[in-house]
């Protein structure tokens, strides 16, 4: 008996092992089903489209296909297992793929299974070389990327409606001063629309809180889903901007997995500095930091002092009320992030809250149109 057949069994049941594990991951992980930034790597790839396929996990197929190679292989069936070969072996190079490109995201778990496939691939195929049972092999996993690619895109949100976390009382900051106040949460969290960074009138008839971090990639995003729903709806709709950096230096919060964004927390401070500077410019401020790629911190302060007097913008730097904010958005984050941490989050009214970004900016705008009545 050739030696690579026992092989092929002993990697077939760990890639079976190593779907399993991810599917069981994906089905009981709440924030498995929301995209954003925020925790680790394995978050970042198995929240995203890319780990779905008309609303399945692709690791349950992938599944399947183990199981049908593994009794290919007991029971000598060289034509599914040629087809099983070519199916593990190209998904393993597409999702490859997808994490380098599309995502510039790894999850260590699911490269550790892409691997256990590509070797089973290589091997198989020395093994059974069987043309017609490869070539429909390889046409499976051309549907399957057509079908990511082009196909529906699946819900990458969720909104929820529970009370925020009880164990920190609420930071005055948000409320701080004169002028308009909105509340949330049953009324035990108050913003004063006129002291805050925002999007859109202050007197408008909706307001929203977003929390966002400034090298987020959602972020980014839902930034401009929020300026299309503001400029369609100038007098309904206002966003208060909140930051919350995802960088260790100035949040404590981040677990050892998560995936920090060192120089956040510096261009959080640069951004408020901006608006208590000078509020006029802050959306441009605020669009500039989203960019892709956003500007290292040189670059933030000189597209700030282009703007502003150096003397008035050294003057907010020091205020104290830019880091009690980002600390009192850091316990938001925080005290809103019960079933998931991933950002951007999106307070609507009351108690609804959207984790994550939707798939779209006309899924976004469907969504906002529904919550709101707009």
């Amino acid at each position: 008996m050739s030696v690579r057949r026992p092989l092929l069994i002993v990697l077939t049941l760990v890639g079976l092992l190593l779907n399993g594990l991810l599917l069981f991951w994906k089905l009981t992980d709440p924030g498995l089903s929301v995209a954003g930034c925020g925790g680790g790597g394995c978050n970042a790839v198995l929240a995203s489209r890319w780990s779905q396929v008309f609303g399945i996990p692709v690791v349950a197929p992938g599944g399947v296909v183990y199981v049908l190679l593994l009794a290919a292989l007991l029971w000598r069936k060289s034509g599914v297992a040629a087809f099983c070969y070519a199916a593990i072996g190209g998904a393993a190079l597409w999702f490859i793929f997808v994490q380098t490109v599309f995502l510039k995201q790894f999850c260590p778990w699911c490269m550790a299974a892409h691997s256990v496939g590509c070797v089973i691939a290589c091997l198989g195929m020395m093994e059974t070389p069987r043309r017609g049972g490869l070539q429909a092999g390889a046409v499976a996993v051309l549907a399957l990327a057509l079908c990511q690619l082009y196909g529906h895109v699946p819900a990458t949100h969720r909104i929820t409606s529970e009370a925020q976390a009880r164990d920190a009382p609420p930071a005055a900051i948000h409320e701080r001063g004169e002028g308009r106040k909105v509340s949330y949460d049953g009324g035990r969290k108050s913003f004063n629309v006129s002291s805050l960074p925002r999007l859109g009138s202050a007197q408008a008839k909706h307001v929203l809180i977003e929390y966002h971090d400034f090298q987020c990639p959602a972020c980014r995003k839902m930034s401009g889903f929020l300026r299309v729903l503001v400029e369609k709806y100038p007098e309904d709709i206002c966003v208060i901007l909140l930051p919350v950096p995802l960088d260790r230096s100035c949040n404590s919060h981040l677990k050892p997995t998560d995936k920090g964004h060192p120089g956040s927390c510096g261009l959080s401070r640069i951004a408020l500095a901006a608006w208590r500077a000078d509020p006029t410019i802050y959306q441009e401020v605020h669009a500039c930091f989203l960019s892709d790629p956003p500007p290292d911190k040189g670059a933030a302060l000189a597209f700030v002092r282009e703007r502003v007097p150096a003397g008035k913008l050294d003057a907010a730097l020091r205020d104290p009320w830019i880091d009690e904010l980002i600390q009192a958005d850091i316990s938001d984050w925080l005290s809103l992030s019960a079933q998931n941490r991933q950002l951007p989050k999106l307070l609507i009214r009351d108690r609804r809250i959207l984790h994550g970004i939707p798939s779209g900016e006309a899924d976004f705008i469907r969504v906002m149109e529904k919550e709101l009545g707009l």
